[in-house]
């Protein structure tokens, strides 16, 4: 047995080994269980760190750390110090075990119980959801704890996902009284003087086509034939740029959410509502400031001339997509006063001709509609495919965008760009298209032309999920100030305008153009392009979670039975399985499938000797485990 000064020499030992090691830098990675992992900064390799060490940090925790060997050869991480941890406040579920009560993480990656002190409970009861904050980081003692900051609900009370959400995404649900009465002194009497100098098209037969609730409504059509050309199509857009300036407070805030987030019941507007709902809204038989593009339409869709004219316009009618479809698809007859609808309908084919042959046409998806009753609760989840007025509706928006990026891409602006294949798969994506495709293998993925026609050829394969699985393989889209392609469209250039009373992108371009309009120049502000690409997620992703988890909910109140769906997703362990009734989508486990079956990540498929997988492949499923989170599914 060692003596004390040989246990103390053995120590000054470690410590001068430990010395000698390069140590690093990194971010702790969870994995919702007790071991985690640790990502070099530098390097981006991953090492391991085991339950001691990762009860010592959180996920997302800078640290440093050094590489330890361990006698079966693997390494792992051996932490050194805490750099900084990004952990101050969260969500979770607030959980009594015994006679101790703690919040667990909502984020999955975190496997932790923090325990809180009875004093800073705030009365929460076992199973709410909470805001809390971390009141001691675990780095010293292995133990952290919190406090609750406020109850949000549990899972039985209606709101408590809308609320959550909002929540953890830093959503601002109301406007502060300053910013609302600000909106309050704006009235139609300013219309008169703020129109002072624009074109009067007040007698044009304009119309908005939207969702027979839409109050926000940003976009009116009108479109006439040409006999030296085919169509002029002037496609008017709210134009809020010119009721507050930028700098203001009403700009401040609108700048802030960046865009209106659509809760199901709960509409988080960007602008207040006297100025979203009223003085900007397209409303019917009222006067409106708008920015209207006209733009030529050819024959072949080509379009050949673009003006943008500041206007002041009156929309003729408030017209819903089913109405204006029931009319163009032959089921009634158009009303006489909205007789243009069928020349605008025949323009609109012209253009998505044209992006059918020169630019990229994507398949339509249905949209599933989360219907609440006047307590958040969920009453109804309904599939919506696009009728005939979306289609046209979506030509006119897009032609008008993609005139707009045209029209700015010599100045400063913003651009939606979209740079296609992942940069890292080339060598993978010429093997596959060499196998499914070989007419386009050759092609250049990385151009836009070549993009283009790998895409087109993709799509024609009726019996081939190949247009899927090149889907999987896309980079996402960024907002640049730099002019781009946009692959995904197939434009050489793309941007947004057409919605300014939802989106800060289309105001702030709104705002650029009038200035270029007048001689001048206007700026994009400091920080937007960082803003938009960082924070625009945290609405679609806050509003597609509540709307999965009303779906669960609703789906928890149905008969027992089995299910359509369709497969969206393959990965090694089993197949993710979207259902076709109402977009609620799971996972089916096939890790314990007889035969085994394999997975190959080029094509996308799992299969054995008795049956394949693929996506999009129709499947019939039933519900194993609804939990309320998530969905486990099993083949029929």
């Amino acid at each position: 047995m060692l003596d004390s000064k040989a246990l103390a020499q053995l120590q000054t030992l470690k410590t001068d080994i430990k010395a000698t090691k390069p140590v690093f830098t990194g971010t702790v990675k969870g994995t919702g269980r007790s071991f985690g992992f640790v990502i070099n900064d530098e390097t981006a390799d991953e090492y391991f760190l085991p339950p001691e060490s990762m009860s010592k940090v959180f996920p997302g925790d800078k640290v440093r750390f050094f590489v330890e060997e361990q006698a079966d050869g693997k390494v792992r991480a051996e932490l050194e110090g805490l750099e900084s941890s990004s952990l101050t406040t969260f969500i979770g579920r607030y959980v009594e075990r015994g006679k101790v009560q703690g919040v667990e993480p909502e984020d999955a990656s975190h496997g932790k119980w923090l325990f809180v002190p009875p004093k800073k409970a705030s009365d929460a009861r076992h199973g709410q959801w909470v805001k809390a904050s971390v009141s001691r980081h675990p780095w010293e003692t292995g133990k952290a704890q919190a406090e609750v900051m406020a109850v949000l609900g549990s899972e039985q009370e209606p709101g408590t996902w809308h609320a959550l959400a909002i929540e953890k995404y830093g959503l601002q649900r109301e406007f502060t009284a300053d910013i609302e009465a600000a909106a309050e002194q704006l009235s139609d009497a300013q219309i008169e003087a703020l129109g002072a100098g624009r074109i009067d098209l007040r007698d044009l037969a304009f119309v908005t086509i939207d969702s027979a609730s839409t109050r926000d409504m940003d976009d009116a059509l009108f479109a006439e034939e040409d006999e030296q050309h085919g169509w002029l199509l002037r496609v008017a857009i709210a134009d809020p740029s010119v009721w507050f300036e930028s700098g203001s407070a009403l700009d401040a805030a609108a700048s802030q959410r960046l865009t209106t987030t659509y809760l199901p019941g709960l509409p988080l507007s960007m602008l207040p509502e006297r100025l979203a709902n009223d003085l900007c809204s397209l409303l019917p038989e009222q006067d409106r400031l708008a920015l209207v593009f006209e733009l030529r339409v050819e024959q072949d869709g080509r379009i050949s001339r673009t003006e943008i004219k500041p206007a002041l316009i009156n929309s003729h009618a408030k017209l819903s997509y089913s109405e204006v479809s029931t009319w163009l698809d032959g089921d009634s007859p158009i009303p006489a006063q909205h007789w243009h609808l069928e020349t605008l309908h025949a323009c609109c084919k012209a253009l998505r001709q044209w992006r059918e042959t020169e630019a990229l046409v994507m398949q339509d998806q249905p949209d599933y509609r989360v219907k609440v009753d006047e307590n958040l609760a969920v009453v109804e989840v309904r599939r919506e495919d696009k009728q005939t007025a979306h289609l046209l509706v979506e030509e006119c928006m897009l032609a008008a965008n993609r005139e707009a990026a045209r029209w700015l891409q010599e100045g400063e602006a913003l651009f939606m760009t979209h740079p296609g294949f992942r940069a890292d798969r080339g060598d993978e994506l010429k093997g596959l298209l060499r196998e499914t495709a070989p007419q386009v293998a050759d092609e250049d993925g990385y151009s836009l032309e070549g993009f283009r026609q790998i895409m087109r050829a993709a799509k024609q394969q009726a019996d081939s999920p190949l247009h899927k699985v090149l889907q999987k393989r896309l980079e996402r889209g960024a907002w640049s100030q730099t002019v781009r392609p946009h692959f995904g469209l197939g434009f050489d250039a793309y941007t947004t305008v057409t919605s300014p009373i939802r989106k800060y992108t289309d105001l702030t371009l709104h705002r650029i153009i009038h200035a270029q309009l007048s001689g001048s120049t206007a700026s994009v502000p400091a920080g937007l392009v960082e803003a938009l690409n960082e924070r625009l997620s945290l609405s679609r992703r806050a509003a597609n979670e509540v709307d999965n988890r009303l779906r669960l909910d609703w789906l928890n109140q149905q008969p027992q039975s089995g299910w359509a769906g369709k497969i969206v997703h393959i990965n090694s362990g089993g197949l993710m399985v979207q259902l076709v009734d109402n977009g609620a989508t799971g996972f089916v486990d096939m890790r314990s499938a007889s035969p085994k079956l394999s997975y190959d990540p080029l094509r996308v498929i799992m299969k054995n000797d008795q049956r394949q997988f693929e996506l999009d492949q129709a499947v019939t499923v039933r519900i194993v485990k609804n939990d309320g989170q998530k969905l486990e599914l099993a083949l029929e």
